[in-house]
């Protein structure tokens, strides 16, 4: 049930061109402050060499990253659940994408925290910033 609505979610603010980071939510946090915990990381490395890693490398967000500095958390993470995995995009559970974002942020170079980044549920108030 959590993935369907996660995919008709995706597919709604794709198909309207609408990005949530321009719904005016409030940034309350930044990337910069920890906000997932390497723990979430690990998990989420591990899911990554499983699901990800067989069509890209870490590499592809670091180039990529710039895009994606000033928006949402939340933009990012749907962006991957609407497109990865290529050939079956939105098939992984949604705590696993979320603890791949984590690996990502951590493989970036930022630090984690004591607080799990939670899918969904706050992401949307997490700012992206540059290290």
């Amino acid at each position: 049930m959590q993935r369907t609505f996660a995919r008709l979610l995706v597919i709604t603010v794709f198909l309207f061109g609408a990005s949530l980071s321009s719904l005016s939510f409030a940034q309350d946090k930044q990337t910069s402050e920890g906000v997932f915990t390497a723990a979430q990381a690990a998990t989420g490395k591990q899911t990554y060499h499983a699901e990800c890693a067989a069509c890209h490398d870490m590499t592809f967000y670091k180039d990529i990253w710039s895009y994606w500095q000033g928006r949402a958390l939340i933009d990012f993470y749907y962006r991957i659940v609407a497109e990865m995995p290529s050939d079956n995009p939105g098939s992984l559970f949604d705590q696993e994408y979320t603890d791949i974002v984590a690996y990502i942020l951590s493989d970036i170079g930022y630090p984690s925290g004591d607080d799990v980044l939670e899918t969904g549920n706050g992401m949307e108030g997490i700012s992206i910033t540059r290290l």
